[in-house]
């Protein structure tokens, strides 16, 4: 008859436990990918009276005879499967669409794993959890080794911009130029003489895929035209292009004195280079915008000087790379190639894109200083885990890997199995509040019947006890 007590016991323990993780998920139900638990109940062992026997000729088998002594709880799972996500249009905010984790370590330098993307620059420039962890960032697409940086914005900055030397500039294919887009064909100018008399000269730069500068200025000054009447042109008569410094130089030659470059023909290279828009420079000629640039980024020793940028907004894209922007509209960012590696790239207030490492080489078109600056500082490392239910909760939506979570691979965002990034967006708790419902009237009813075969036991028991008086 004890052994009804302690039976229901084990059922009452089991109820109450149940009705505790319950109400954790209701608690819980508007918490940033929050992930619901359940208990899972085991019967716990039993009381063999009779093993069971073999038929024999003469008579049947017969089935053990056992009586089990109640419930356990087996584990306490969670479902860490992805939930849906809620817009915010905060830029700080982000949510993983599909699997993975972000990665952040705390003040004592412990790594942990979290899904809530509600994170915040501090004054330093570094992305921060709400509770004051920082976002760490990747040095490889993928990786066994986590990296231990932090994500870090370069507040501000010092840019000094300078135009590629003509000895580099000329052997610059065209597809390398960061500041045009050209397409071959003609472009139209107008030639004035020295008696006011004008001529038109329609410029034939040919074909520009697969040639450099240098081509298309050997191609300028070879250009020869027939008009209507069926004279000849020749550039060279009026005008010699020639490579200067990250840009294309016109010099009117001969009786010529000015040269007006108009839009029109089948190549954009007037409207690219800005010449209609250019001024004759004192000597006569004329040179188009620089065609392309490098760039020094470096630490700020002086915040008011013309080449300090300063910090004004950011944001990631789906893969993790973060872009900042400063004060004057130019963008400091990272790109990945299609081997996996990244660089970086900088495009300035006019639109002008210069990219390279962080690597001092002489053919650099950017150097970032390492010393300021990492790949790491501008993209987002993630995590995948073989077993995610092996994570161990440690609070704040945070985990740290458990001895059963198995290999960790540490990658960017939307490749390898993890999930692309939704920015202004966050993860909501995948608590179904229906099914905690069910659960809750489950456990209660888990614990009445069990105190009720509790009082029973307890009356029988009692009964005996009067029985002996």
């Amino acid at each position: 008859m004890t052994q009804a007590l302690f039976t229901s016991m084990t059922g009452l323990n089991a109820g109450t436990q149940q009705l505790t993780v319950v109400s954790d998920n209701v608690a819980n139900m508007n918490t940033t990918a929050y992930k619901t638990s359940r208990v899972d109940f085991q019967d716990i062992w039993y009381q063999t009276t009779t093993g069971g026997t073999n038929s024999t000729r003469n008579s049947g088998g017969t089935n053990p005879y056992q009586i089990g002594v109640g419930v356990k709880s087996a584990s306490i799972t969670k479902d860490m499967s992805a939930s849906s996500i809620n817009t915010t249009g905060r830029a700080g905010d982000m949510a993983i669409q599909g699997n993975g984790w972000f990665t952040v370590v705390n003040s004592d330098g412990a790594v942990l794993l979290t899904r809530d993307g509600t994170f915040s620059l501090d004054e330093n420039g570094y992305l921060c959890t709400a509770n004051g962890c920082k976002v760490l960032g990747m040095d490889d697409n993928t990786s066994l080794t986590r990296s231990d940086i932090p994500i870090k914005f370069p507040m501000s900055i010092k840019v000094i911009e300078q135009a590629t030397p003509a000895d580099r500039f000329g052997d610059l294919f065209v597809d390398d130029l960061n500041g045009v887009q050209l397409t071959g064909g003609t472009f139209n100018t107008t030639v004035t003489l020295d008696d006011g008399t004008t001529v038109k000269v329609a410029v034939d730069i040919g074909d520009v895929e697969g040639k450099d500068v240098n081509g298309i200025v050997a191609a300028i000054n070879a250009s020869n035209i027939q008009n209507e009447d069926g004279q000849q042109y020749a550039v060279s008569d009026y005008f010699q292009a020639t490579v200067v410094d990250g840009a294309i130089q016109f010099t009117p030659k001969n009786n010529a004195t000015s040269i007006k470059f108009e839009s029109g023909g089948t190549s954009n290279f007037v409207a690219q280079t800005k010449l209609a828009s250019m001024p004759q420079n004192e000597d006569g000629s004329y040179t188009t915008k620089v065609m392309n640039k490098s760039a020094t980024i470096t630490d700020v020793d002086d915040v008011t000087s013309d080449m300090t940028k300063n910090y004004k907004s950011f944001s990631v894209g789906v893969d993790g790379l973060v872009t900042v922007t400063y004060s004057d509209g130019s963008t400091l960012s990272v790109e990945t190639n299609e081997d996996g590696s990244t660089f970086f790239t900088y495009t300035d207030s006019e639109g002008y894109k210069i990219d390279d490492d962080i690597q001092n080489t002489g053919n650099a078109s950017l150097y970032v200083n390492p010393n300021m600056l990492v790949k790491a500082n501008m993209q987002l490392q993630m995590a995948k885990v073989t077993n995610d239910n092996g994570l161990v909760a440690v609070g704040n939506n945070q985990y740290e890997i458990g001895v059963n979570s198995g290999e960790v691979i540490y990658s960017a965002a939307n490749v390898n199995g993890v999930g692309a990034i939704a920015t202004g967006a966050l993860e909501t708790s995948n608590v179904d509040l229906a099914q905690q419902f069910s659960n809750m009237i489950l456990a209660q009813r888990l614990v009445q019947a069990n105190s009720q075969v509790f009082s029973s036991a307890n009356s029988l028991l009692e009964t005996l006890v009067y029985l002996g008086q």
